[in-house]
């Protein structure tokens, strides 16, 4: 693909074994390693070759360093020489994935509004949503993992926080904060390298560990006097937040503002910055109308702030959302078998397109055979 990413829509971002970064976007899969561009787009003659979708919603490595690529219509697995694909309902209650976490040799799943499953040594389980000991909650929004507690921390659409304090069965659900209440609005969470997780929505950031609780950590006002929303936030290796803004990008260090970064800085040509995502190399990615780029501060660097054009604006996902409902109960353990493929494989897609070709023959009276009619 042409070297620059092909869209300003960020979903995801994580770090690759050789140093540069997988970006997941409404466009394709891009790769920036050594500071060129490389994009994987949808396959539509042998998805088991090629993306099933251009618009991706989470990546995530297992322990195998297999590349989990989940959609609003499933998941594919990326072994390196071909994807497995992942989009059985029997599977999946509810095949859109909202978020992938990887918990030691376990990957987590947030499904639709189907609540979580998870993956073990080739056996899928799904926790019923309102089960007796199960997860309260329906839809999922974002995890992370509390590396200090190794608990999964969990924030939802519309029922409270959760946490998962243990991996293994039977796996205890905890309510840490009730929709209702203090805590209720806090709708995202992003891990903490130095342990716990941070919360937040568009006006405040609290940071979360099981031993303190609730902590507050800043409002917009303690940024800026302007009115504006906070739209992402991410944590630098040495503890700093990045908070990405309607007012642009806002550094938070002990307790104070360290630096904004605005057009004047390089940002592109607007304020508001949708994502922001820390990479391991403490690369600073952030996305913002027709541009994706990321702040740096590496010693005896001139140019803290690398930008790049995204260059087309993304479509739509090929596969709309399914409707909200709740799921009915089916089995809580699925066992993973081989036979991944799609039913009806190629001919469910190429069959469509046949019957329309020949209607378009037919509408200019030429029949199956080529012939004039």
């Amino acid at each position: 693909s042409s070297n620059m990413i092909h869209s300003d829509q960020v979903h995801d971002l994580i770090g690759t074994p050789e140093g540069g970064v997988l970006i997941a976007t409404s466009s394709g899969l891009s790769r920036y390693s050594e500071g060129r561009w490389s994009t994987r787009h949808v396959t539509y003659t042998n998805i088991s070759e090629g993306l099933m979708d251009d618009y991706i919603t989470a990546i995530e490595y297992d322990h195998d360093h297999n590349l989990w690529i989940g959609y609003s219509g499933g998941i594919q697995i990326d072994n390196g020489v071909y994807y497995r694909v992942l989009r059985d309902t029997q599977l999946f209650k509810d095949t859109r994935i909202h978020d992938l976490q990887r918990w030691n040799n376990d990957m987590w799943v947030a499904t639709g509004h189907s609540g979580i499953h998870r993956y073990r040594d080739g056996t899928w389980t799904w926790f019923q949503p309102m089960s007796k000991g199960g997860p309260g909650f329906y839809e999922i929004t974002t995890m992370a993992l509390d590396t200090a507690s190794n608990s999964l921390i969990i924030a939802t659409a519309d029922n409270g926080s959760w946490m998962v304090s243990s991996p293994d069965d039977p796996v205890p659900f905890t309510l840490i904060a009730e929709k209702g209440g203090p805590y209720g609005s806090l709708q995202q969470v992003r891990r903490d390298p130095f342990g716990g997780v941070y919360f937040f929505d568009d006006n405040r950031v609290m940071h979360y560990t099981p031993e303190t609780g609730f902590v507050p950590v800043l409002t917009v006002p303690d940024l800026t006097m302007a009115e504006m929303e906070i739209n992402d936030l991410t944590v630098s290796q040495d503890g700093r937040l990045f908070l990405a803004t309607d007012d642009g990008i806002y550094i938070w260090s002990n307790g104070a503002v360290y630096r904004h970064l605005n057009r004047a800085s390089g940002i592109g040509t607007t304020e508001v910055i949708d994502t922001i995502i820390a990479d391991p190399k403490n690369r600073i990615w952030f996305a913002t109308e027709g541009y994706v780029g990321y702040y740096t501060e590496r010693t005896g660097s001139d140019t803290p702030l690398f930008l790049d054009n995204a260059t087309t604006i993304p479509p739509t996902p090929s596969q709309p959302p399914t409707p909200k409902n709740t799921p009915s109960p089916f089995p809580q353990t699925t066992a993973a078998n081989g036979d991944t493929n799609t039913p009806g494989g190629i001919s469910a897609i190429l069959d469509p397109l046949l019957k329309a070709i020949s209607a378009l023959l037919e509408k200019f009276g030429i029949g199956a055979g080529g012939n004039p009619a």
